[in-house]
């Protein structure tokens, strides 16, 4: 399947403050399949459920970290 995430709406200054306090672009990280926390691969069944790829889409976190910060 052809998966291409696309990261959900954000103002520029939520932008730009994520920017400076992780280091990388949530976007860019998101269309790039690429997890902004520990810079891993994701990949679209890496997912245990159709909540944690939406969490993927808002935060670009992988299903690991996303079980890391929320438990």
């Amino acid at each position: 399947m052809n998966w291409n995430p696309q990261p959900t709406k954000k103002s520029e200054g939520i932008e730009s403050f994520l920017k400076d306090s992780l280091g990388v672009d949530r976007r860019k990280s998101i269309t790039q399949k690429v997890c902004p926390f520990c810079s891993k691969a994701v990949t679209l069944d890496s997912f245990k459920d159709e909540l944690s790829l939406k969490e993927f889409h808002i935060s670009g976190l992988c299903q690991s970290c996303q079980d890391s910060i929320f438990g």
